[in-house]
């Protein structure tokens, strides 16, 4: 039985291990990876910190703590994809910890323990924990603003350590003031987050503790019982009215403190957008605030659009294998979070989090599984709450629930059993080995299924815990670099930067085709050309050595219209497409032999 004490060092070991196996075993994958590597190598390269660039252009995408950190890792570990990776699992470990003490204010030390070892075992969280990309810093620094207020507002025997395996520190909790210099550092974190993804990092984690202090400042529905649904509802109804009065609404907002907010915000990153916008005229400010905020929350950009019910599917999936207990969690959540349960503050706050990040993005026109992964340390830390109950009361989650749960677990194994291989097949000629992943929860839902039955509430928590890890050391750590081998622009840009080491400037276009991996693994500008005419002004302007990236079908309709002395270098089945991708250009012999010899040494 581990110790209270051992509970972050063994989060801490457990995290590393799931987030750094193999980091740098596959290439960049495009589009999110690819294209936020290059930008934070192109910072790298010019020596500026402030102008973010893509391809040679102004990348108004996203603020600069991602590159910044990116770049420390190019400066440490050379370009590669490692160093592009570790700081994002720097702050999934320190995620997961924020998590574990979330968990030990809210409820107690044992439940803090499984929030943290729910958030590192769940699918989409290990997806960003090794991804390049913004999700894994704004996760740490969005709980961490939400710690700052909840350590604020602890009671006096918390901050005096008097806490045990049982111990509920905010039981009973109901005066929420912190003071002026909490909410300074609540609001300071929240700046950094809004230099790491923009507004939603101030607006979402200000409306969450808002709705949380709505809630609680006013009075507790109570209990009704043999009454009718429309008596229930108009309770309701009388309950949301106060919540929500003007004079209850503007109180609130006033008692958080909104000048130091904007002051404590401002201070952390407004000097960096001041200077940003001067620096590229307002070019980067119009392109980030009328694009990428207002424009993905208006409309569907990119083809990532969902119903309202999106992110239920998504989180299904992406918080699994936890999700599986959802029905037991949430019935335990609204049970404590709507009586007079002395951690009914505790449920309020992780339950807020939840609806305010989840709700907005519901609405939003632009999904992706990964806009709601802030709001997984909630969702682990009602999972955390559920199995910390549960082990003192092993009869509290009905045995039709624990078998419910470890029958889809076995159904989701021999799912993958099934598809894997088929998918392997018709995209990655071959990898039925893949299928044996599927072994993995096929197996654990036995031993799971079989400490559920016998009473064993820790056996079967752990072997859920314990097939998250596998499942994710196995898809990330070791399938992701097989399927690695089929991708198709890494490939074509190790070749090129290879085959003319010599030429870095030697001029290279896409025609109609184009992927971010294509800039990074080329280490060369990319010109993207969208008519034939185009193709051969590009080949009759650069007389020399030049290169071309194209799709075999469009080379198709390129037929008669190349110089004479372009020819096909390469080509590469596209990865999970039908067809293949064509490298054209005119190379000196050295350089061709180069080329040669890299391929075969790829290939072998």
């Amino acid at each position: 039985m581990l110790k209270q004490t051992q509970y972050p060092l063994v989060l801490a070991a457990i995290s590393a291990t799931l987030f750094l196996a193999n980091l740098g075993g596959a290439h960049l994958w495009d589009v999110d990876e690819a294209i936020f590597s290059q930008a934070a190598n192109e910072m790298h390269e010019r020596g500026d910190l402030v102008v973010p660039y893509f391809n040679g252009e102004v990348f108004p995408d996203k603020p600069p703590v991602m590159y910044w950190f990116m770049a420390a890792g190019y400066e440490l570990f050379g370009r590669t994809e490692l160093a592009a990776r570790l700081f994002s699992a720097v702050f999934g470990i320190a995620s997961v910890l924020v998590t574990y003490r979330l968990g030990t204010l809210l409820f107690s030390p044992l439940a803090g323990f499984w929030s943290g070892l729910a958030l590192a075992t769940t699918l989409n969280f290990n997806v960003i924990a090794r991804a390049a990309t913004p999700d894994a810093y704004l996760v740490f620094f969005v709980s961490l603003a939400i710690l700052c207020f909840v350590s604020g507002t602890a009671s006096a025997r918390v901050r005096a350590g008097e806490l045990n395996e049982r111990n509920a520190p905010w039981a009973g909790q109901l005066r929420f003031e912190p003071s002026w210099r909490c909410y300074a550092a609540t609001y300071a974190v929240m700046g950094a987050a809004v230099l790491t993804k923009g507004p939603v990092g101030v607006v979402l984690p200000t409306a969450i503790l808002g709705l949380f202090l709505l809630v609680m400042r006013a009075e507790p529905v109570a209990p009704m019982a043999g009454v009718g649904w429309r008596a229930c509802l108009q309770q309701g109804l009388r309950w949301m009215a106060r919540v929500l009065a003007p004079r209850h609404v503007l109180t609130t907002i006033w008692s958080m403190r909104p000048l130091t907010a904007l002051a404590a915000v401002l201070a952390v990153c407004g000097w960096w957008y001041i200077w940003v916008g001067v620096e590229t005229n307002g070019e980067w400010l119009v392109g980030f605030f009328g694009v990428h905020n207002f424009g993905r929350f208006l409309n569907a950009m990119e083809n990532h659009r969902g119903p309202i019910v999106y992110y239920v599917a998504a989180i299904a999936i992406g918080f699994f294998p936890w999700s599986v207990f959802a029905v037991p969690v949430v019935m335990n959540t609204r049970r404590q979070a709507s009586s007079a349960h002395p951690l009914r503050a505790s449920y309020v706050l992780v339950v807020s989090w939840i609806v305010v990040w989840v709700g907005f993005f519901s609405l939003a026109g632009t999904k992706l599984p990964s806009y709601v992964v802030p709001a997984y340390p909630a969702l682990a830390l009602a999972t955390g709450a559920l199995v910390a109950r549960w082990i003192g009361e092993p009869g509290l989650i009905a045995r039709l629930w624990t078998r419910l749960a470890w029958g889809t677990v076995g159904v989701v194994g021999v799912a993958m059993m099934v598809a894997l291989p088929i998918v392997a097949h018709v995209y990655l000629d071959g990898g039925w080995a893949l299928g044996l992943i599927g072994a993995i929860p096929l197996l654990l839902a036995c031993v799971g299924w079989l400490a559920s039955e016998r009473g064993q509430v820790v056996g079967s928590s752990t072997a859920l815990a314990c097939l998250g890890a596998m499942l994710c050391l196995a898809l990330f750590a070791g399938g992701a670099a097989y399927v690695d081998r089929f991708q198709d622009t890494p490939a074509l840009g190790e070749q090129l930067a290879y085959a003319v080491p010599g030429s870095p400037s030697a001029p290279l276009a896409s025609y109609r085709f184009f992927r971010p991996s294509l800039v990074f693994y080329s280490g060369r500008y990319v010109e993207k050309l969208s008519a034939p005419e185009d193709v051969a002004q590009f080949f009759d302007s650069h007389p020399g050595e030049a290169f071309l990236v194209t799709t075999d079908a469009e080379l198709a309709k390129l037929r008669g219209q190349l110089p004479l002395d372009v020819s096909v270098l390469t080509s590469r089945r596209r990865f999970l497409r039908s067809g293949e991708l064509v490298l054209l250009g005119r190379i000196g012999d050295s350089a061709m032999a180069r080329s040669n010899k890299f391929e075969g040494e790829r290939v072998h």
